[in-house]
């Protein structure tokens, strides 16, 4: 994911990577021709002449010539260097999941107001073209929704050393599923009550989260058996129409057939990146991806986490 932040910010203007940490043995070039994890995206090539080149992050934090700060760090890291990062000046972007816990989301907002500095979470599918296709969607068909699902999973990922530590990423859930489930927060607020149950043999949910007035959203998927695909789906139903995402594409059903549905072009990481810059340039909170719903994310996902541990029980939600 660092590499692909990185490729994002080369391709604005006037914007400078003025430095980088990485704790990698390996020459950063190297370890960014070999990154990817998941993403099936073309290797980054970059020229790392002219950046500062720091082992630890608290030494980069200090450069007063840094503006802001993207922490592409396992999560359990996230809380330490925003908070650092934020106290000493600079704006931040950090990777989903937020952090482990709703404390430590709190202390990190609590940071960011207290130093007037913009906090970001970067949940990029706020910024996919298929998922802003799905948000017009459901406004449109607000009052009118029966049914949404979305679904999410892969093989475990044994490529990373710490991505498989439930210590570390929060497992599955946090890691992976919470974009599914930052989008249903975005779309429909909070649910009245949740209750999930185990999926697979390694760490997946099969959960159905309840709304006032008898919306039922489902959430499935997770870390599969190592090796398997990647795949990403929705599918979102009115009384009369339904929309859904499939790996063929994104199609539209209203009655009289499915065809293929139109959607905005753009690379949705650019979108992201490019949105968090003009933060910082203005110094406006961002409205459209605000740490609060992240934090909200994180409490949700710890919700269904506790609802699987006790093998479905229904829990209710603070709204």
């Amino acid at each position: 994911m660092g590499a692909t932040h990185l490729a994002a910010f080369a391709k604005l203007p006037d914007v400078q990577v003025t430095g980088i940490s990485t704790q990698s043995g390996r020459s950063l070039a190297e370890h960014l021709a070999h990154a990817g994890g998941n993403l099936d995206r073309p290797p980054t090539e970059f020229d790392f002449s002219g950046v500062r080149q720091w082992t630890h992050w608290r030494e980069m934090i200090l450069d007063p010539q840094i503006d802001a700060v993207d922490i592409c760090l396992p999560t359990d890291l996230h809380t330490a260097v925003a908070i650092a990062a934020l106290a000493a000046g600079k704006h931040v972007l950090c990777e989903k999941p937020m952090a482990l816990t709703a404390g430590d989301c709190e202390r990190m907002m609590a940071t960011a107001r207290e130093h007037n500095r913009v906090l970001m979470i970067a949940h990029v599918l706020r910024f996919w073209p298929e998922y802003e296709a799905l948000h017009e969607f459901v406004n449109t068909h607000r009052g009118r929704l029966r049914s949404a699902k979305f679904a999410r999973s892969c093989g475990l990922p044994d490529w990373s050393s710490w991505l498989p530590l439930e210590a570390r990423s929060g497992g599955a859930l946090l890691d992976l599923l919470v974009h599914d489930i930052d989008q249903v927060l975005l779309l429909f607020g909070m649910p009245e009550r949740v209750a999930a149950m185990p999926l697979g043999n390694v760490d997946g949910i099969t959960a159905t989260l309840n709304y006032q007035g008898g919306l039922d959203v489902q959430i499935e998927g997770g870390w599969l058996l190592p090796g398997s695909p990647f795949s990403m789906a929705f599918e979102a139903r009115s009384e009369k129409e339904l929309l859904e995402l499939t790996p063929d594409g994104l199609f539209m059903d209203e009655g009289r057939g499915r065809h293929g549905v139109q959607k905005s072009e753009g690379d949705a990481y650019d979108s992201e990146i490019g949105y968090f810059v003009e933060c910082c340039r203005t110094g406006n909170a961002p409205e459209r991806c605000p740490p609060e719903q992240s934090a909200q994310a994180v409490d949700l996902a710890l919700l269904l986490k506790e609802s699987r541990a006790k093998g479905g029980e229904p829990i209710k939600c603070s709204v």
